[in-house]
């Protein structure tokens, strides 16, 4: 806009044509996601020998590529009369979590008719993997790998890519006889392989992933609103990049930009509500002292930093942000999200880099 004497009208006209364009610096912007930590789901309602919690989970640790494979699985309806498969098939998983490997040559394996338990209409099946340790005081500790996919994927030499709806791999592990795992992981990025079988007999087929620990979103309804108290902030990837202007199409040039870079990651935290249109959460990295969060409608409360610094693509780094829903948020997990802007010498072109971000509490 022109300077404020044009305001005045056709007198101040030959000031008008002589002011200076006067342009806003370009401001970090929440991505089109809102910058939310995306919610994904197990199909068939979850369906598996160890796995407790809900449906709804989210990613709290980094990923890592891992792989099960399934031999001569037997097909077993869990809907059908039986006690479950007599002699069950073969296999072997490869699967690390936070840093830590979940290997076993020989794993006893089945392969489930899950059938619609969901009520969605879908049918599902299960290939499901299984095996058990001496772990740590001579306790016996269980690994379990499940990948569930609709039933109408199944064929001999289809590659079936997971999703995080309808097509999961699912990892759990804890003491064989806990009531439920201490860790469970997910893959929902990567590809699931029939080699062969059928689904009267026996199921063969590979699974190749990238693994992560998750959370279950809570089942209780969201209070719609965040409430103040001690939460684990967790921060994680991978990165989704945006890019809009001149950058549109440059998303690859910003795909190495770590949490590390923008000196975000995971800590305790303290959240208060002064008010109804403020949250403000302490002792987050990156965003200093007590921080500000402004509701910005919709549930969303967020706060931005201005930084400076350099970015890929000659770009300049503008600075972070920091959303959480409340609108989703229930007294034990808040969703959320972290990232950081970037943008031409211009302002004509933009870029956002975004991670996920969660609250647990107690």
């Amino acid at each position: 806009m022109r300077h404020g004497v044009c305001l005045f009208g056709m007198m101040f006209a030959g000031a008008c044509t002589s002011d200076p364009q006067v342009t806003q610096p370009p401001t970090v912007q929440l991505p089109p996601s809102g910058g939310l930590h995306p919610i994904h789901q197990v199909p068939a309602g979850g369906h598996a020998m160890l796995f407790g919690g809900g449906s709804s989970f989210t990613f709290v640790g980094p990923t890592a590529p891992g792989t099960a494979s399934y031999t001569d699985a037997p097909v077993f309806d869990i809907n059908g009369s039986g006690m479950g498969p007599g002699q069950p098939g073969g296999g072997s998983m490869s699967i690390t979590i936070n840093g830590t490997s979940y290997a076993a040559p020989a794993i006893e394996s089945a392969t489930l008719l899950l059938g619609d338990p969901d009520g969605s209409g879908t049918d599902y099946i299960a290939l499901d993997g299984y095996t058990t340790y001496a772990g740590p005081g001579g306790v016996t500790y269980a690994s379990e790998v499940t990948v569930i996919v609709p039933k109408t994927d199944f064929a001999v030499n289809a590659t079936v890519s997971l999703d995080g709806n309808d097509r999961v791999a699912m990892f759990a592990n804890g003491p064989a006889d806990a009531m439920e795992p201490t860790l469970v992981g997910a893959a929902i990025t990567g590809t699931l392989t029939f080699t062969a079988g059928d689904l009267d007999t026996v199921v063969s087929g590979t699974v190749a992933g990238d693994f992560g620990q998750i959370d279950y979103v809570p089942d209780p309804p969201p209070t719609g609103t965040i409430t103040a108290g001690s939460y684990a902030l967790a921060v994680v990837g991978p990165a989704e990049v945006y890019c809009d202007g001149t950058l549109a199409g440059h998303e690859a040039d910003f795909a190495g930009v770590t949490m590390a870079d923008l000196g975000v990651g995971n800590a305790s935290v303290a959240v208060t509500a002064p008010s109804a249109a403020v949250v403000d959460i302490a002792g987050a990295p990156g965003f200093t002292g007590v921080f500000e969060l402004d509701d910005q409608g919709g549930g969303l409360f967020a706060g931005f930093t201005t930084e400076t610094g350099s970015g890929p693509s000659g770009t300049t780094y503008l600075g972070k942000y920091l959303v959480f829903d409340g609108g989703s948020a229930t007294p034990t997990f808040v969703n959320g999200g972290v990232g950081g802007g970037y943008a031409t010498a211009d302002g004509q072109g933009t870029c956002t880099v975004a991670f996920g971000a969660t609250l647990t509490g107690p």
